[in-house]
Protein backbone atom coordinates (compact mmCIF):
# COMPACT_ATOMS: atom_id res chain seq x y z
CA UNK A 1 0.00 0.00 0.00
CA UNK A 2 1.00 3.52 -0.87
CA UNK A 3 -0.45 4.54 2.85
CA UNK A 4 -0.06 3.91 5.87
CA UNK A 5 -2.58 5.31 9.00
CA UNK A 6 -0.66 7.46 11.67
CA UNK A 7 0.59 7.11 14.48
CA UNK A 8 3.12 4.67 13.87
CA UNK A 9 4.97 4.38 17.41
CA UNK A 10 7.67 2.53 19.36
CA UNK A 11 8.20 2.37 22.93
CA UNK A 12 9.65 4.89 24.63
CA UNK A 13 13.44 5.60 23.38
CA UNK A 14 14.03 8.74 25.65
CA UNK A 15 11.83 8.99 28.55
CA UNK A 16 10.54 11.59 30.40
CA UNK A 17 9.52 12.49 34.06
CA UNK A 18 6.01 10.79 34.08
CA UNK A 19 5.30 12.28 37.36
CA UNK A 20 6.92 16.09 36.91
CA UNK A 21 4.69 16.29 33.43
CA UNK A 22 1.50 15.10 35.48
CA UNK A 23 2.35 17.92 37.90
CA UNK A 24 3.02 20.40 35.05
CA UNK A 25 0.13 19.84 32.84
CA UNK A 26 -2.31 19.68 36.28
CA UNK A 27 -1.68 22.91 37.33
CA UNK A 28 -0.56 24.89 34.22
CA UNK A 29 -3.21 27.59 34.89
CA UNK A 30 -0.54 28.76 37.98
CA UNK A 31 2.34 28.30 36.34
CA UNK A 32 4.25 31.36 35.21
CA UNK A 33 7.76 30.90 34.57
CA UNK A 34 8.68 30.55 30.78
CA UNK A 35 5.43 29.35 29.97
CA UNK A 36 3.38 30.23 27.51
CA UNK A 37 -0.10 28.67 26.39
CA UNK A 38 -1.72 28.47 23.21
CA UNK A 39 -4.92 29.87 21.95
CA UNK A 40 -6.64 26.79 23.94
CA UNK A 41 -5.84 24.92 26.72
CA UNK A 42 -7.97 21.69 27.30
CA UNK A 43 -9.91 20.80 30.15
CA UNK A 44 -9.22 17.34 30.40
CA UNK A 45 -5.40 17.99 30.93
CA UNK A 46 -6.28 19.85 34.08
CA UNK A 47 -7.60 16.55 35.87
CA UNK A 48 -5.12 14.40 34.46
CA UNK A 49 -3.00 11.25 36.49
CA UNK A 50 -1.95 8.50 34.63
CA UNK A 51 -0.70 8.55 30.77
CA UNK A 52 0.31 5.98 28.73
CA UNK A 53 3.45 7.35 27.00
CA UNK A 54 4.68 5.74 23.45
CA UNK A 55 7.10 7.20 21.32
CA UNK A 56 6.79 8.01 17.49
CA UNK A 57 8.99 6.33 15.38
CA UNK A 58 9.94 9.80 13.92
CA UNK A 59 11.16 12.40 15.57
CA UNK A 60 14.65 12.06 14.98
CA UNK A 61 15.76 15.24 15.55
CA UNK A 62 13.08 16.48 18.40
CA UNK A 63 11.49 13.01 19.94
CA UNK A 64 8.18 12.87 20.07
CA UNK A 65 5.51 11.65 22.10
CA UNK A 66 1.88 10.20 21.81
CA UNK A 67 0.42 10.38 25.19
CA UNK A 68 -2.87 8.56 26.22
CA UNK A 69 -4.90 10.51 29.26
CA UNK A 70 -6.06 6.62 30.50
CA UNK A 71 -8.99 8.28 32.44
CA UNK A 72 -10.65 9.92 29.50
CA UNK A 73 -8.92 8.17 26.54
CA UNK A 74 -8.11 11.68 25.32
CA UNK A 75 -4.83 11.59 23.28
CA UNK A 76 -2.27 14.36 23.08
CA UNK A 77 1.18 14.75 21.50
CA UNK A 78 4.68 15.95 23.28
CA UNK A 79 7.70 17.46 21.58
CA UNK A 80 11.02 17.72 23.05
CA UNK A 81 14.66 18.72 22.74
CA UNK A 82 16.44 15.66 22.70
CA UNK A 83 18.94 17.52 25.51
CA UNK A 84 19.07 20.54 27.90
CA UNK A 85 19.88 23.82 25.56
CA UNK A 86 23.37 23.49 27.33
CA UNK A 87 24.31 20.25 25.83
CA UNK A 88 22.84 20.81 22.43
CA UNK A 89 25.31 21.46 19.58
CA UNK A 90 23.44 23.42 17.90
CA UNK A 91 20.14 24.93 19.67
CA UNK A 92 19.14 26.60 15.67
CA UNK A 93 18.70 22.79 14.54
CA UNK A 94 16.00 22.00 17.50
CA UNK A 95 14.19 24.75 17.43
CA UNK A 96 10.76 23.77 18.68
CA UNK A 97 10.33 26.93 20.21
CA UNK A 98 10.10 28.37 16.70
CA UNK A 99 7.91 25.70 15.98
CA UNK A 100 5.27 26.35 18.86
CA UNK A 101 4.95 29.93 18.11
CA UNK A 102 4.75 29.49 14.11
CA UNK A 103 1.48 26.88 14.77
CA UNK A 104 0.78 28.83 17.27
CA UNK A 105 0.02 32.54 15.60
CA UNK A 106 -1.23 30.25 12.38
CA UNK A 107 -3.86 28.83 14.94
CA UNK A 108 -4.46 32.80 15.82
CA UNK A 109 -5.06 33.57 12.31
CA UNK A 110 -7.46 30.95 11.74
CA UNK A 111 -9.65 31.79 14.19
CA UNK A 112 -10.16 35.31 12.25
CA UNK A 113 -11.01 33.26 9.22
CA UNK A 114 -14.51 33.02 8.02
CA UNK A 115 -13.78 30.57 5.13
CA UNK A 116 -13.04 26.76 6.45
CA UNK A 117 -11.45 26.10 3.16
CA UNK A 118 -8.71 29.03 3.54
CA UNK A 119 -7.80 28.02 7.21
CA UNK A 120 -4.06 26.06 7.33
CA UNK A 121 -5.18 22.43 8.82
CA UNK A 122 -2.47 22.38 11.47
CA UNK A 123 -3.22 20.69 15.09
CA UNK A 124 -3.92 23.05 17.98
CA UNK A 125 -0.92 23.91 20.39
CA UNK A 126 -1.23 23.72 23.66
CA UNK A 127 1.80 25.09 25.52
CA UNK A 128 4.92 25.89 25.73
CA UNK A 129 7.19 24.79 28.45
CA UNK A 130 10.39 26.93 28.17
CA UNK A 131 11.67 26.23 32.00
CA UNK A 132 14.06 23.07 31.64
CA UNK A 133 13.31 22.05 36.01
CA UNK A 134 9.82 20.67 34.68
CA UNK A 135 11.40 17.67 33.00
CA UNK A 136 14.70 18.31 32.29
CA UNK A 137 14.34 19.53 28.63
CA UNK A 138 12.35 22.38 26.92
CA UNK A 139 8.81 20.97 24.93
CA UNK A 140 5.60 21.23 23.70
CA UNK A 141 2.31 19.39 23.86
CA UNK A 142 -0.22 19.76 20.94
CA UNK A 143 -3.25 18.43 19.70
CA UNK A 144 -3.43 14.82 18.32
CA UNK A 145 -4.46 14.37 14.33
CA UNK A 146 -5.17 10.76 13.57
CA UNK A 147 -4.89 10.80 9.99
CA UNK A 148 -3.50 8.71 7.02
CA UNK A 149 0.01 9.36 5.61
CA UNK A 150 0.95 8.79 1.99
CA UNK A 151 4.65 8.09 1.26
CA UNK A 152 5.12 8.40 -2.66
CA UNK A 153 3.42 11.57 -4.51
CA UNK A 154 2.67 8.87 -7.40
CA UNK A 155 -0.16 7.34 -4.77
CA UNK A 156 0.01 3.97 -6.14
CA UNK A 157 -2.63 1.61 -5.27
CA UNK A 158 -5.13 4.69 -4.53
CA UNK A 159 -8.07 5.05 -7.53
CA UNK A 160 -8.06 7.82 -9.24
CA UNK A 161 -10.89 9.86 -8.05
CA UNK A 162 -9.56 9.84 -4.73
CA UNK A 163 -6.11 10.84 -6.21
CA UNK A 164 -7.90 13.94 -7.79
CA UNK A 165 -9.74 14.79 -4.58
CA UNK A 166 -6.23 14.18 -2.39
CA UNK A 167 -4.57 16.66 -4.95
CA UNK A 168 -7.36 19.47 -5.23
CA UNK A 169 -7.16 19.32 -1.13
CA UNK A 170 -2.74 19.56 -1.29
CA UNK A 171 -3.32 22.84 -3.84
CA UNK A 172 -6.13 24.11 -1.80
CA UNK A 173 -3.69 23.75 1.38
CA UNK A 174 -0.57 25.09 -0.06
CA UNK A 175 -2.15 28.34 -1.16
CA UNK A 176 -3.94 29.06 1.98
CA UNK A 177 -0.33 28.78 3.88
CA UNK A 178 0.54 31.60 1.39
CA UNK A 179 -2.50 33.57 1.53
CA UNK A 180 -1.49 33.85 5.36
CA UNK A 181 -1.51 37.46 6.44
CA UNK A 182 2.18 37.14 7.01
CA UNK A 183 2.99 40.32 8.62
CA UNK A 184 0.03 40.01 11.09
CA UNK A 185 1.49 36.45 12.15
CA UNK A 186 4.99 38.09 12.60
CA UNK A 187 3.15 40.23 15.12
CA UNK A 188 3.09 37.46 16.96
CA UNK A 189 6.17 35.76 17.03
CA UNK A 190 8.39 36.74 20.08
CA UNK A 191 11.53 39.03 18.66
CA UNK A 192 14.14 36.80 20.89
CA UNK A 193 12.73 33.72 18.73
CA UNK A 194 12.59 35.47 15.54
CA UNK A 195 15.28 38.45 15.30
CA UNK A 196 15.65 37.83 11.83
CA UNK A 197 11.22 38.99 11.23
CA UNK A 198 12.08 42.24 13.05
CA UNK A 199 12.94 44.63 10.34
CA UNK A 200 10.18 44.33 8.02
CA UNK A 201 11.22 46.76 5.58
CA UNK A 202 14.65 45.09 5.77
CA UNK A 203 12.69 42.06 5.05
CA UNK A 204 11.27 43.53 1.76
CA UNK A 205 14.28 44.96 0.89
CA UNK A 206 16.01 41.31 0.40
CA UNK A 207 14.75 38.26 -1.88
CA UNK A 208 14.49 34.87 -0.53
CA UNK A 209 16.84 33.46 -3.36
CA UNK A 210 19.21 35.80 -2.25
CA UNK A 211 19.05 34.95 1.23
CA UNK A 212 18.91 31.09 0.82
CA UNK A 213 22.01 31.25 -1.94
CA UNK A 214 24.04 32.81 0.61
CA UNK A 215 23.23 30.02 3.38
CA UNK A 216 23.67 27.03 0.63
CA UNK A 217 27.37 28.78 -0.31
CA UNK A 218 28.26 28.85 3.58
CA UNK A 219 27.48 25.08 3.80
CA UNK A 220 28.86 23.63 0.86
CA UNK A 221 32.08 25.66 1.73
CA UNK A 222 32.17 23.99 5.38
CA UNK A 223 31.41 20.49 3.73
CA UNK A 224 34.19 20.79 1.01
CA UNK A 225 36.39 20.58 3.67
CA UNK A 226 36.06 16.89 3.86
CA UNK A 227 34.52 15.89 0.66
CA UNK A 228 34.67 17.08 -3.17
CA UNK A 229 32.95 19.76 -4.18
CA UNK A 230 29.90 19.80 -6.05
CA UNK A 231 30.49 20.70 -9.54
CA UNK A 232 29.63 23.45 -10.90
CA UNK A 233 28.05 24.90 -8.09
CA UNK A 234 29.60 28.32 -8.27
CA UNK A 235 27.97 28.86 -11.94
CA UNK A 236 24.86 27.50 -10.78
CA UNK A 237 24.71 29.87 -8.04
CA UNK A 238 25.39 32.66 -10.27
CA UNK A 239 22.73 31.84 -12.72
CA UNK A 240 20.29 31.10 -10.12
CA UNK A 241 20.41 34.56 -8.64
CA UNK A 242 20.56 36.05 -12.18
CA UNK A 243 17.64 34.52 -13.17
CA UNK A 244 15.15 34.05 -9.40
CA UNK A 245 12.43 36.31 -9.49
CA UNK A 246 12.05 38.96 -6.23
CA UNK A 247 9.67 38.17 -3.81
CA UNK A 248 6.13 39.15 -3.91
CA UNK A 249 5.24 42.34 -2.71
CA UNK A 250 3.39 40.58 0.05
CA UNK A 251 5.56 38.82 2.54
CA UNK A 252 4.30 35.55 2.39
CA UNK A 253 5.34 32.77 4.76
CA UNK A 254 6.62 29.76 3.55
CA UNK A 255 6.12 26.20 5.13
CA UNK A 256 10.55 25.35 4.15
CA UNK A 257 10.10 21.64 3.80
CA UNK A 258 6.46 20.90 2.13
CA UNK A 259 6.29 17.26 1.25
CA UNK A 260 3.75 14.86 0.91
CA UNK A 261 4.87 12.74 3.84
CA UNK A 262 4.41 15.95 6.19
CA UNK A 263 0.93 15.77 5.77
CA UNK A 264 -1.24 13.83 7.31
CA UNK A 265 -4.72 12.72 5.41
CA UNK A 266 -8.05 12.17 6.42
CA UNK A 267 -9.14 8.88 4.53
CA UNK A 268 -13.11 9.54 4.45
CA UNK A 269 -12.90 13.16 2.59
CA UNK A 270 -9.55 12.49 1.15
CA UNK A 271 -8.88 15.99 2.78
CA UNK A 272 -5.44 17.25 4.37
CA UNK A 273 -5.86 17.29 8.44
CA UNK A 274 -2.87 17.88 9.16
CA UNK A 275 0.27 19.56 7.85
CA UNK A 276 3.25 18.84 10.34
CA UNK A 277 7.39 19.81 10.82
CA UNK A 278 7.15 23.33 10.55
CA UNK A 279 10.67 23.56 11.74
CA UNK A 280 12.19 24.99 8.36
CA UNK A 281 9.43 27.86 8.10
CA UNK A 282 10.25 30.95 6.94
CA UNK A 283 9.30 34.12 5.13
CA UNK A 284 10.27 33.55 1.56
CA UNK A 285 9.11 32.97 -1.97
CA UNK A 286 6.08 30.39 -3.02
CA UNK A 287 7.75 29.14 -5.65
CA UNK A 288 10.12 26.82 -3.50
CA UNK A 289 7.03 25.07 -2.00
CA UNK A 290 5.45 24.22 -4.91
CA UNK A 291 9.37 23.15 -6.46
CA UNK A 292 9.69 21.21 -3.49
CA UNK A 293 6.17 19.46 -3.59
CA UNK A 294 6.25 18.67 -7.36
CA UNK A 295 9.89 17.95 -7.79
CA UNK A 296 9.45 13.74 -7.95
CA UNK A 297 7.42 14.46 -11.65
CA UNK A 298 10.62 16.66 -13.08
CA UNK A 299 13.04 14.32 -12.36
CA UNK A 300 14.11 11.67 -13.71
CA UNK A 301 12.14 7.85 -12.94
CA UNK A 302 15.34 6.69 -12.26
CA UNK A 303 15.72 9.30 -8.99
CA UNK A 304 12.21 8.46 -8.26
CA UNK A 305 12.55 4.73 -7.82
CA UNK A 306 15.64 5.12 -5.87
CA UNK A 307 13.81 7.54 -3.56
CA UNK A 308 10.80 5.69 -3.29
CA UNK A 309 12.23 1.91 -3.22
CA UNK A 310 11.10 -0.05 -3.23
CA UNK A 311 7.53 1.24 -4.57
CA UNK A 312 7.61 1.05 -8.48
CA UNK A 313 6.75 4.60 -9.89
CA UNK A 314 6.71 5.42 -13.76
CA UNK A 315 6.30 9.33 -12.57
CA UNK A 316 9.44 11.67 -14.06
CA UNK A 317 10.17 14.11 -17.09
CA UNK A 318 10.34 10.96 -19.04
CA UNK A 319 6.57 10.54 -18.90
CA UNK A 320 4.25 13.13 -20.48
CA UNK A 321 1.33 12.65 -18.12
CA UNK A 322 4.52 13.37 -15.45
CA UNK A 323 4.80 16.95 -16.84
CA UNK A 324 1.22 18.16 -18.27
CA UNK A 325 0.06 16.48 -14.00
CA UNK A 326 2.67 19.64 -12.97
CA UNK A 327 1.08 22.54 -14.75
CA UNK A 328 -2.70 21.38 -13.75
CA UNK A 329 -1.31 21.79 -10.50
CA UNK A 330 -0.05 25.10 -11.06
CA UNK A 331 -2.59 26.12 -13.05
CA UNK A 332 -5.17 25.58 -9.83
CA UNK A 333 -2.55 26.64 -7.63
CA UNK A 334 -2.50 30.39 -9.80
CA UNK A 335 -6.51 30.35 -9.75
CA UNK A 336 -6.58 30.45 -5.62
CA UNK A 337 -3.42 33.06 -5.17
CA UNK A 338 -3.31 35.95 -6.83
CA UNK A 339 -1.53 38.88 -6.28
CA UNK A 340 -1.08 42.57 -7.93
CA UNK A 341 -1.47 41.56 -11.82
CA UNK A 342 1.33 43.78 -12.41
CA UNK A 343 3.52 41.94 -10.03
CA UNK A 344 4.26 38.64 -11.91
CA UNK A 345 7.28 37.51 -9.25
CA UNK A 346 4.64 34.58 -7.91
CA UNK A 347 3.58 33.37 -11.81
CA UNK A 348 4.19 29.98 -10.75
CA UNK A 349 3.70 28.49 -14.08
CA UNK A 350 5.98 30.73 -16.35
CA UNK A 351 8.86 30.45 -13.09
CA UNK A 352 8.27 26.63 -12.42
CA UNK A 353 11.70 25.59 -13.66
CA UNK A 354 13.65 28.35 -12.10
CA UNK A 355 12.26 27.00 -8.69
CA UNK A 356 12.84 23.32 -9.76
CA UNK A 357 16.56 23.79 -10.31
CA UNK A 358 16.88 25.88 -7.26
CA UNK A 359 15.43 22.71 -5.65
CA UNK A 360 17.80 20.01 -7.27
CA UNK A 361 20.84 22.72 -6.22
CA UNK A 362 19.49 22.41 -2.21
CA UNK A 363 19.49 19.01 -2.78
CA UNK A 364 22.58 18.30 -4.09
CA UNK A 365 23.74 20.28 -0.82
CA UNK A 366 21.84 17.83 1.70
CA UNK A 367 22.75 14.84 -0.82
CA UNK A 368 26.68 16.74 -0.30
CA UNK A 369 25.97 16.75 3.48
CA UNK A 370 24.77 12.81 3.68
CA UNK A 371 28.37 11.91 1.88
CA UNK A 372 30.37 14.01 4.68
CA UNK A 373 28.22 12.31 7.28
CA UNK A 374 29.40 8.78 5.54
CA UNK A 375 33.16 9.53 5.42
CA UNK A 376 33.03 10.48 9.27
CA UNK A 377 31.28 7.19 10.19
CA UNK A 378 28.22 9.29 11.40
CA UNK A 379 25.55 8.54 8.90
CA UNK A 380 22.15 6.99 10.52
CA UNK A 381 20.54 5.80 7.59
CA UNK A 382 20.97 1.96 5.88
CA UNK A 383 20.52 4.21 2.75
CA UNK A 384 22.80 6.77 3.20
CA UNK A 385 25.68 5.90 0.61
CA UNK A 386 23.79 5.47 -2.26
CA UNK A 387 22.21 8.95 -1.05
CA UNK A 388 25.66 10.28 -0.85
CA UNK A 389 26.97 9.40 -4.06
CA UNK A 390 23.48 11.33 -5.58
CA UNK A 391 24.91 14.96 -5.87
CA UNK A 392 27.35 15.18 -8.88
CA UNK A 393 24.14 14.11 -10.43
CA UNK A 394 22.15 16.19 -9.11
CA UNK A 395 24.41 19.00 -10.44
CA UNK A 396 24.06 17.74 -13.91
CA UNK A 397 20.47 17.74 -13.40
CA UNK A 398 19.96 21.52 -12.26
CA UNK A 399 22.72 22.31 -15.12
CA UNK A 400 19.91 21.19 -17.63
CA UNK A 401 17.40 22.70 -15.52
CA UNK A 402 18.63 26.51 -16.29
CA UNK A 403 19.66 25.30 -20.02
CA UNK A 404 15.89 24.60 -20.57
CA UNK A 405 14.24 27.55 -18.47
CA UNK A 406 16.51 30.18 -20.77
CA UNK A 407 15.60 28.47 -23.17
CA UNK A 408 11.65 28.53 -23.06
CA UNK A 409 11.87 32.00 -21.44
CA UNK A 410 13.66 33.00 -24.85
CA UNK A 411 11.41 31.45 -26.68
CA UNK A 412 8.07 32.34 -24.74
CA UNK A 413 9.70 35.68 -23.80
CA UNK A 414 8.92 35.44 -20.36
Amino acid sequence: MSHKEIPEYTEVRHPIDHDKLVKYLTTISSQSKNTTLGPHYPEYLKNISKLDIKQFTFGQSNPTYHITDLNTGKVFVLRKKPSPNSKLISRSAHAIEREFFILRGINILNLDQNDEDKKVPIPDVYALCEDESVIGYVFYVMEYIKGIQIKNPDMPGIPIDDQHKYWNSIVNTISSIHLLDAEKLISYLPSHHFPQFQNIDKLKGSSYFQRQIKTLKAIETKQSEYVDRIPDFDDLCKDILRLAPKDPAKLTLIHGDLKIDNILFDPETKKVKGILDWELCTIGHPLFDLSNFLQAFQVPNKLNLLLYKPQKTDIGRENNGSIDFIYKQLAKYNEKVTWDPKDLSNNATDLWLIGFTFGLLRLSIITQGIAMRVKQGNASSGNASGYASLYPYLSKLAREGIVEYESKKKLNKL
